[in-house]
This record gives structure tokens, sequence and C-alpha cells, in this order.
């Protein structure tokens, strides 16, 4: 048993060896694009370090136990759960200045470029019911579908379709689309603004940070956009970015954009769903496809999509003014 038992001590120092190193990493995810990787999969982190925490202590491996539980607490203060919104279903109260008069809906969906199931992806937005729609990831041929299926319930319509990438974006509206803007920076692609009157809609896709000039890209584009919403605030309006952001809530990357934007996350504190792979095994998925609000709107209600054969799911939410 001595032999069996060093086994296990080498096998835990080597666990807690890595997992401390990937927990230091993850606060470098300003950066290099694995220092991102590694938070944006916080969650992933903090199961391993607990699964592991929990056999050390049946073990009665006791400094290996202190390492891991400290760990556990750093892992939990580099959630950023500051960076979250209150929790939804506080309904916002009627106000004589507030920049809308009535709640609406929203949802964002990243339909897979390649997902050739174009039913599955209108019963879906269908059943969602969403005043403002917004769509990754739309090929022309999509484009054409919605444009046709949506033309009396959402007649207001603007689309960058794209045949050659996984980067068009469409929005289709009950509200009046008055004018849109198509911005773009350099080495990243476009993001589609729409004024809708009461609210400006924002809707991006940036590139997913997989090697560092990806990672530079979505970063430029994200503090691009901050600082274009920031330079561009109207007090009369309020404003909605949403999209597949490819970057999770606890990544300093995004309290950066937060910051910078002076937006907040449309979610309760406590929502972990994932978006991305969200599959019967949580761990394996990510929340990257987020909607943010500037202070003037509350989000009174929030929720996941269902599988409409993409490899994310809907993120809709319905917003109101905020009490002034």
């Amino acid at each position: 048993m001595p032999s069996l038992n060093k086994f296990a001590d080498v096998v835990l120092a080597a666990i807690a060896v890595i997992l401390v190193l990937a927990t230091v990493a993850a606060f470098f995810a300003r950066v290099h694009w694995i220092c991102d990787t590694l938070a944006n999969l916080r969650i992933q982190g903090l199961i391993a370090v607990a699964s592991i925490l929990v056999v050390s202590a049946m073990l009665r491996r006791w400094r290996i136990t202190l390492v891991l539980s400290l760990l556990l607490l750093l892992n939990l203060n580099g959630m950023n759960l500051g960076t979250t919104t209150q929790p939804v279903n506080h309904l916002a109260g009627d106000s004589t200045n507030a920049v809308i008069q009535k709640s609406i809906r929203v949802v964002t969906t990243n339909v897979l470029a390649l997902n050739a199931n174009h039913d599955a992806i209108i019963e879906e937005l269908r059943t969602l019911d969403a005043d403002v729609i917004a769509v990754i990831e739309l090929t022309p041929q999509l484009a054409r579908r919605l444009r046709a299926t949506f033309a009396t319930t959402h007649p207001y319509q603007t689309f960058h379709d794209r045949d050659d990438n996984n980067f068009g974006i469409g929005i289709l509206s009950r509200l009046p689309i008055l004018s849109t803007e198509t911005l773009r920076w350099p080495g990243t692609p476009i993001s589609l603004e729409a004024n809708l009157g009461d609210v400006r809609l924002i809707a991006t896709h940036p590139y997913p940070p997989i090697g560092q000039a990806n990672f530079h890209s979505r970063n430029r584009q994200l503090t691009q956009l901050s600082e274009h919403i920031r330079n561009t605030r109207d007090k009369n309006r309020g404003t909605v970015l949403l999209g597949d952001f490819n970057l999770t809530p606890w990544n300093a990357n995004f309290t950066d954009l937060l910051t910078t934007s002076g937006l907040k996350r449309a979610a309760g504190r406590w929502e972990f769903h994932p978006t991305w792979f969200a599959r019967p095994w949580f761990a394996l998925g990510l929340l990257i496809d987020h909607i943010l609000i500037s202070d003037d709107l509350t989000c009174t209600e929030y929720s996941i999509g269902e599988d409409c054969g993409s490899d994310h799911r809907s993120v809709l939410v319905t917003l109101a003014a905020t009490n002034e």
C-alpha cells in the first residue's frame, strides 16, 4: 500500500500544479490567446478544482487540500460576478422620462452558417416571438427564407448576409428601423447597427480568438465597439449590444468591454447556462452569446432557446425602462 499511496500523492500533486498554472494563466487573459481561452473555461476550471479537492480531502492529503481550497477561492474571485446586472424579474416601473414606453422582446441567435435546417430555425424564431431578431452567421439562402417568412410580422429588415464566411448578420424588427450603419474596423468582421427610435441595436460577431491574430482582432473589435457606443451615447435612447462575442463573462476582456462601453449584461447574476455546445453535459458548454444593455434599460426576463440545428442557442430577453 505505501507504493499506492505514494502514487496517489504524485498524481494529486501533479494535477494540483496543472490547476495552479491554469488558474494563474487565466488572469493574463488580456495578453495571450491561450490565457484568454483558460479564462473562458473558468467554469470548467472550478469543476476540476472542486472535484480534485474532494478527492484529496477524502484521501486526507491536507496540504494539497489546502492549496486546492485557496485555488477554488481564487477561481471564484475571477468569476467577475460584480459585472453582471441585478437578478431579472425585478420589473421596472413606469417613468415619464423612460427611453422606451413599453417592454420589448429581443433575441440573438447564431444559426450556424452550415446549418441547412432552415425550417427548424424559423420555427424557433416564431416560438420565441421577439419584437427584434438579430441573426448571426446569416447566409444568403437563409436570408431569403427569413425575408419572405417574416415579411408581415417583422417588415423592417436589414441584412448583411455572406456566403464566403461565417460572419453574415441580419436584423428583423416589428419596430420601424429608422436608419442603419455598418461598423467595421481593420481586420475585423462587420457589425450592424439599427436605429429603432427609442433604442439602437448593434449586432456583432467577432472572430473566435484561436491564435494570437484572431485574439487581437476580437479584442480590437470589442474595444472599438465600446468606444463607439460611449462616444455616440444619447440619453434619450437606450443601447443594446448583442451577438456571439466569443467571450465569456468571467474573462477580463469581458470586464473591459463593460467598463469601456458603460453597458451591463442583461442576465441574472447567477446565470451560467451555456449558449455554445449547450448539451446535457453542462461542463462542456460556454456562455459566449450575450445581450448587453445601457443603464436606462432593465432586463425583466432572460431565457435560452432550444436546439434548432446550430451549435449555439438563442438568447431572449425582455427589456423595459429603468426606474428613474
